[in-house]
C-alpha cells in the first residue's frame, strides 16, 4: 500500500535514504529535507502490510510535470509494485502529464528496471551529478507519459533465475 509519509516516518525514511548501499545513487538529504517534503506531501511510503519497507520523493517540475527525485525500498523485490503504485498516485490522483527521472548512466540496474516499466530515453546529462567521493558521473533522463501509462502493456515478467547445474 502506498500513503503519504507522515511525521513519524522520518526515522525509517532517513535510515533506508542512507544506507550504504543507497548512498552511491541518492544524495544525502539536506538538513530539514525529509520534515520539509512530509510536510508538503512529497514523500510517499510503500506500506508491507503496517510496515514501512521504501519511501518516494515526488517533485512539481511544472505543473503536471512531475519529477521521481528519490526511490528507495528496503529489500529485493519490492519495487516493481511500489513503482506500480506509485505510477498510479502519480497519473490518477495527483494528475500527472508527464513523470520524469534521472539515474546514473554506471546504475544499470536500475536503468533496466525503469525500462522494463516503460520509461523512455530522453538523453543524458553529462557529469550532472557528483558522488560524495567527488567523482562526477553522467545521468540518464527518462520519462513516461500519461497516454503511455495507460495504453502500456503489462509488466513483463521477471525473468526466472538461471540454476546452475
Amino acid at each position: 500500500m502506498i500513503r503519504v509519509a507522515q511525521p513519524l516516518d522520518a526515522e525509517f525514511i532517513r535510515a533506508l535514504w542512507l544506507r550504504a548501499d543507497n548512498r552511491v545513487f541518492l544524495d544525502a538529504p539536506a538538513e530539514g529535507q525529509i520534515e520539509e517534503a512530509i510536510a508538503v506531501g512529497d514523500l510517499l511510503l510503500w506500506l508491507d502490510a503496517t510496515e514501512p519497507v521504501g519511501f518516494a520523493l515526488i517533485v512539481e517540475w511544472l505543473p503536471r510535470v512531475l519529477g521521481l527525485r528519490e526511490f528507495a525500498v528496503s529489500r529485493p523485490g519490492l519495487g516493481r509494485s511500489f513503482l506500480e503504485a506509485l505510477m498510479t498516485e502519480v497519473f490518477t490522483r495527483r494528475q500527472a502529464h508527464r513523470l520524469g527521472l534521472d539515474c546514473t548512466a554506471d546504475n544499470s540496474r536500475a536503468l533496466r528496471f525503469f525500462e522494463s516499466a516503460g520509461f523512455q530515453h530522453e538523453g543524458v546529462w553529462r557529469e550532472c551529478w557528483q558522488r560524495p567521493g567527488g567523482d562526477w558521473v553522467d545521468c540518464v533522463f527518462m520519462s513516461m507519459l500519461e497516454r503511455e501509462w495507460q495504453t502500456r502493456g503489462p509488466w513483463p515478467p521477471l525473468a526466472a533465475p538461471v540454476r546452475s547445474s
